[in-house]
């Protein structure tokens, strides 16, 4: 079961939803269902934002509208069979963090120190893009790198949490992209500043196509990750390698910050990024979130 957010044809968001294969209209599913149900008083859910930072995105809610729809022999006529265009799962999160390191042959092909406790930072959520968005390099701004990543969306507000309680505030998970302007991060490194700026051009934050809920995801800490640009493998791992599993970074962070429903964060880049160019297609793939495809301009 995965869930994403669309523009119709005529520019109208809504929330979709594989299921069985196909993609639906849970957005109208969800009305359909509260009529259904005689519950005029429940709130609409036409952004996934929305659902998420509202506590409805679960697994048993999606599974219970749209089984309760197709018993009902009214789901087929909201299946998707005109034109539309994906737009990020979540479109303004208030935080886009990012663990650096996360992997140890990363750590090492960047010759950098593996680190003993999570490194985190933050990127611009100006530069979010959807599956089938564009990543515009910069003039004059160097080599620019492809990182794929798992990614971790809040559910509810995390402060002070511990590790096993962590995943009570995960919402769910999806992919991203940490498209890193790589030679200014290193000169910034260089002279002891910060290296948000490489992270944070418009459009180096592509994020999706999907959104699945954690229950549907029973083995989080041990999927399969792949990218390729133009169709080469470029990385290839497991989460299973990562050094701070979920459940710690979430931990971690939430006593810095709070967490809020909506965050996301990036659970770090195994070996094999690489720069990208103008053509290029570049594809962040993970087993049972789905996968998320750019063309680089």
């Amino acid at each position: 079961m995965k869930a994403f957010s669309y523009k119709t044809d005529k520019g109208i968001l809504q929330i979709g939803v594989e299921f069985e294969d196909t993609f639906y209209n849970f957005s109208q599913a969800w009305e359909l269902y509260k009529e259904i149900k005689n519950n005029g008083r429940g709130p609409r859910l036409n952004f996934l934002q929305v659902m998420v930072e509202a506590d409805f995105f679960k697994l048993e809610t999606l599974q219970e509208v749209l089984v309760t729809l197709k018993e009902e022999g009214r789901l087929s006529d909201l299946e998707l069979k005109n034109t539309f265009t994906f737009e990020p799962p979540i479109g303004r999160p208030q935080k886009v963090l990012c663990i650096g390191r996360n992997y140890k042959e990363h750590a090492t092909e960047l010759e950098n120190d593996i680190p003993e406790e999570p490194l985190f930072f933050s990127k611009a959520p100006s530069a979010i893009i959807p599956h089938d968005g564009v990543i515009r390099i910069p003039d004059e701004v160097g080599r620019v790198d492809h990182e794929g990543e798992l990614a971790v969306v809040i559910g509810k507000q995390a402060r002070n949490v511990s590790e096993s309680k962590a995943m009570d505030f995960v919402a769910g998970f999806s992919i991203l992209n940490d498209v890193t302007a790589r030679e200014l991060q290193k000169s910034d490194i260089k002279a002891g500043r910060p290296w948000f700026r490489s992270k944070s051009f418009d459009t180096f934050c592509p994020f999706g196509s999907f959104l699945v809920p954690k229950g549907a995801v029973q083995n989080y800490n041990n999927l399969e990750l792949e990218v390729t640009v133009n169709g080469d493998r470029k990385q290839h791992t497991s989460t299973s390698q990562m050094i701070f599993k979920i459940e710690e970074i979430v931990a971690y962070i939430s006593k810095y910050c709070t967490l809020q429903p909506g965050d996301l964060i990036a659970t770090g880049t195994p070996a094999g990024v690489g720069e990208l160019h103008a053509g290029d297609i570049v594809e962040c793939k993970i087993s049972g979130i789905g996968n998320l495809k750019n063309r680089v301009e």
